[in-house]
């Protein structure tokens, strides 16, 4: 858990984004390390 409260909060409003981004996507992938993995 980040230690500020603007970090906590950018955490919460990016992972907000990414979830309705996520939701409207056809096809979701996650990369890590040039691996890719489909998430939806």
């Amino acid at each position: 858990v980040p230690a500020g409260k603007s970090v906590r909060s950018f955490r919460d409003l990016a992972g907000r984004v990414n979830q309705q981004i996520a939701a409207e996507a056809d096809e979701v992938y996650l990369v890590v390390s040039g691996l890719s993995l489909c998430l939806k």
